[in-house]
């Protein structure tokens, strides 16, 4: 007689703290964008444009980490307490946005062109970039598992 097989087992992550893995994620991604960037953009427009690069990717990286701070709160109260996270995070990071705009443009020491153009690059660039690393399975949630393309 055939002893049954046992299915293998299989692990499933936790899904705490999904949205700040993917935001390191992203973080660590432009920590190796950002240096060119300024590099490059320094070289084209000068001083001004590199701090305006720096001053970009600081608030995308920052961006990143904060609603992904905020999500992972609000997805251990509720699923509502969620939506609604989101949609207030989102609402404020755009006004912080707007205010640092309006703020840029008062500055002579920072590009503003190069500023929005690097703010509006940056954030779907690395976004795109991610789209690559994310898993979109429930028994893998959050980043792919090292090793899967």
């Amino acid at each position: 007689m055939t002893e049954p097989s046992t299915p293998p087992e299989i692990v499933v992550p936790s899904p705490d703290g999904i949205e700040s893995r993917i935001a390191r994620d992203l973080a660590r991604h432009a920590l190796w964008v950002a240096p060119l960037a300024i590099l490059g953009i320094g070289l084209w427009r000068g001083p001004e444009g590199a701090l305006a690069v720096a001053l970009a990717f600081a608030l995308v990286i920052g961006n990143f980490l904060l609603s992904a701070a905020v999500l992972n709160h609000a997805a251990r109260i509720s699923p509502n307490t969620l939506m609604g996270a989101a949609l207030g995070s989102f609402l404020f990071k755009l006004i912080v946005l707007f205010i640092v705009g309006t703020v840029v443009e008062q500055i002579d020491a920072i590009d503003l062109p190069v500023f929005v153009v690097t703010l509006l690059v940056a954030h779907l660039g690395l976004l795109a970039w991610e789209t690559r690393s994310v898993s979109l399975s429930l028994a893998s949630p959050g980043l792919k598992p090292r090793g899967q393309k």
